[in-house]
This record gives C-alpha cells, sequence and structure tokens, in this order.
C-alpha cells in the first residue's frame, strides 16, 4: 500500500478506479438536473418558421421605400393576425397585416414594421420608416437548424435545456443514474441531532455536511448513520454500504492513531487498500480502498478537513460516475488582501472570499482555518491552493483559488 501521495497523483488512481453508473430514460421534467447520457440532434427547425418578434404590421418593402415621417406610406390594413394562427390571405401591393409577436409572417410580406413606427386611422395605417427587406424577420432555424447536434451527452440538464429539449417536442430523454453514496460516521464521541448533548460527546454534522455534499455533486446519498469505534461494527457497516451504494465514504479513524482499526475494518470487510496519506493540509488523513468494483474512502473525522478532502478528492470522482465531462471546478489566479505567514512544507487548502476589485480578483481569508472549525465555510466562496512550502504569503501576492461559489460582493471582500 502506497503512502503519503500528491493529491493528483491519488485522484489519478482513484479515477481509474470508478466507472460511469447506468443509463435511464425520464420524462423531461423529471430529467431535470440530470446529466445527459445521449446526443440530442434537432428534429425540426426552430422556430419551425419565419415569424415577427414583435407587434407591428407585416408589409412589402417595396411598398415603404421610400417612407420618412414627412412622406409616410399609406397602407390599407387587410387583416390582424395573433401568433397561433395563420394569415387567411397575402400581404398584396397596397396592403398592410398588423401581426403579433410570435405569429406567422403571411404570404408576401418581406418586413415588419413596429408599432412605434406607424399610426392607424379607419382601416389604414401610415408607416413612417423606410427599412430594408427581410427587417425585424425571425427566420426558421434562426435559432436551431434541423439535424444539428444540440445537447451532447454529460451536460447537466438545467432550465435552458430542458426549455430548448420542450421547444424541439422531446418530452423524454435518457440520463445517467445518480451514483448512490452511502456515508458513515465512526466515533465514540458521536451523537445525533435530537436530545440533549451529554457531556463529551459532539454532534454528527459529517454525516448531514457529507451527505448535502453529495447531493450537490450530482450523486444520492445513502445515510448509514454512525457506529462506535469498534472495528466489527464499522466492517459490517462498510459491508452494508458496498450492498447499497455505488462508493462508500466514512468520517474519522483515519488519523495516526487510528489508522490500524480503520484498516482493518475495510480489511474485514474485504477491500483491497489503496494508498493512505495525501500530502495536503487539511485532509492528510484519508484512507482508500477498493471493493466489489467500489471505492471505499476513509475521511478525516474533523469537520472542516473532511469537506475540503470531499471538495478535492470526491467530489471529481462523484462526477465521473454520473456522466459529467467536466469534473473539476474552476480555478482562477487572484491577489490575497493580507498576509498568510503560517509557514508549512505541505500543500494547504485555505477557505477564502474572492470577488472583483478594480477589475482585479481579490481573496481574503473567511475566517479561522483550523480543520474543526466550520464557521469559515460560511463566507467562503474559494479554497485558495497554496503549494507545500511557499508560505509565508504577503499581501498582494498572487495565488490560485478554486472557486467553490458565487464571486462575493465587493463590500463583502474589504468587510
Amino acid at each position: 500500500m502506497r503512502e503519503m501521495l500528491p493529491l493528483e497523483t491519488a485522484l489519478e488512481l482513484l479515477l481509474e478506479q470508478v466507472k460511469v453508473v447506468e443509463k435511464e430514460v425520464l420524462e423531461l421534467l423529471s430529467a431535470f438536473q440530470r446529466v445527459l447520457a445521449q446526443e440530442v440532434f434537432a428534429p425540426s427547425n426552430q422556430p419551425p418558421f419565419d415569424r415577427s418578434p414583435l407587434d407591428g404590421y407585416a408589409v412589402r418593402g417595396a411598398d415603404i421605400a421610400n417612407a420618412s415621417p414627412q412622406t409616410p406610406a399609406r397602407l390599407k390594413v387587410a387583416e390582424t393576425l395573433p401568433a397561433g394562427y395563420l394569415a387567411k390571405g397575402r400581404v398584396e401591393a397596397g396592403t398592410a397585416i398588423r401581426i403579433m409577436t410570435g405569429a406567422p409572417i403571411p404570404p408576401g410580406a418581406d418586413t415588419v414594421i413596429r408599432f412605434e413606427d406607424t399610426r392607424e386611422n379607419n382601416g389604414w395605417v401610415e408607416i413612417f420608416v423606410s427599412l430594408a427587406p427581410g427587417s425585424n424577420i425571425v427566420r426558421a432555424g434562426e435559432d436551431i437548424r434541423q439535424g444539428e447536434l444540440v445537447l451532447k451527452p454529460g451536460v447537466l440538464l438545467d432550465a435552458p435545456e430542458i426549455g430548448v429539449l420542450a421547444a424541439l417536442g422531446i418530452p423524454r430523454v435518457e440520463v445517467f443514474k445518480r451514483p448512490r453514496v452511502a456515508i458513515l460516521s465512526t466515533g465514540d464521541e458521536l451523537v445525533g441531532l435530537d436530545g440533549e448533548l451529554p457531556p463529551g460527546k459532539i454532534r454528527n454534522s459529517n454525516l448531514y455536511a457529507l451527505a448535502a455534499s453529495v447531493l450537490k455533486a450530482g450523486g444520492e446519498p445513502v445515510l448509514l448513520g454512525m457506529v462506535p469505534d469498534r472495528v466489527e461494527e464499522i466492517a459490517l457497516k462498510i459491508s452494508e454500504g458496498l450492498r447499497k451504494a455505488d462508493m462508500l465514504l466514512t468520517t474519522g479513524g483515519a488519523s495516526v492513531g487510528e489508522y490500524d482499526m480503520i484498516q482493518e475494518a475495510m480489511s474485514r470487510a474485504g477491500a483491497r487498500l489503496l494508498f493512505w496519506k495525501i500530502d495536503m493540509k487539511p485532509g492528510t488523513p484519508v484512507v482508500a480502498g477498493e471493493a466489489e468494483g467500489k471505492l471505499i474512502l476513509g475521511l478525516s473525522g474533523n469537520p472542516a478537513a473532511a469537506l475540503i478532502s470531499f471538495e478535492v478528492l470526491v467530489r471529481p470522482l462523484i462526477r465521473k460516475m454520473a456522466g459529467f465531462t467536466n469534473l473539476y471546478r474552476p480555478r482562477v489566479a487572484v491577489k490575497l488582501l493580507e498576509d498568510f505567514r503560517k509557514k508549512g512544507r505541505q500543500r494547504r487548502f485555505l477557505r477564502a472570499r474572492v470577488g472583483l476589485i478594480e477589475g482585479q480578483l481579490w481573496a481574503s481569508l473567511s475566517g479561522v482555518q483550523s480543520p474543526g472549525v466550520m464557521k469559515s465555510f460560511l463566507a467562503a466562496n474559494s479554497l485558495l491552493d497554496i503549494p507545500g512550502g511557499r508560505a509565508p504569503l504577503l499581501k498582494g501576492e498572487e495565488v490560485e483559488a478554486i472557486l467553490t461559489g458565487d464571486l462575493t460582493e465587493l463590500e463583502t471582500i474589504l468587510d
């Protein structure tokens, strides 16, 4: 078993182990926020016909060629054409059809004049502008051409994608199933969320924080609850997780003093150990194993360390399993708004707020950086990736940030 791997080495090893989950066909709204598993070609043009993008008059360009505010063109209004209907007749020389937004362009018309550039009275309309033929007409297929590849596998089906599929008349699509990720918390110190907190105990927060993270990454959490620091009980829960899920996460029992216990529990459950420890802080004590083609990852019991390990190590794995083609968060160069003087040989991930100040991205630490402190996540929208041995860092130095949320407001950064 390998020890103290660089993060990229560990991630590469684990990505080789995981496979994309199975596919299923869902109705359109049920497929919202799922990952597309098929190519989608447009069965028809969108829009399917030439249409008007505004309320106005459909006319012949030749009839308004010399129109102006001083010498308006005067045309007979033949009919009114609302959206969803076809014109009863053609636009002949000297006539116009009053047309509403979205209505098909009537035969004979090659231009639409907006209402604001006209004046109608007693069945006649005066046109005060001259436009080139083809003006204010949305052509069939202008948005999407028939046969065009519209969506590729690996795309998250959000509101715009659902809207495009609906516009093309596609009622159901093939998507990847959500990978099921079992989560187990270990530790004699843990208690549930209800009731009084006994002396010396803490709430089982990791179970819920990691479950929410799994959901956000595109997976489906399977909560195995919590077990005390007993090898036999942990091994039984690991076996349960392997039966119920595609991947298993545990928290606690992965540090130096407890390593033998979690190693033995994984081994009793039939796991082959892959590595122990990743060269980063927080989150060094990670134990990785594989059983039945499924990964088992033992994360630190420290809440912040567990979440950071999830973000940089587990999230890409879940996204690969879920069918995403883009596995990673965006990274940007930022400048520090403050000094960071803590030295260390290990690579560090710092919780921070990133925002724009006069066109430059700046970062400010979002609070205490201890591996057991959660509050600093509340204001954070990024993790600063500090290479080993680079600290101390001074205000104004440039570092790389992994964006985990929206850019914060300028006022928040300067607080």
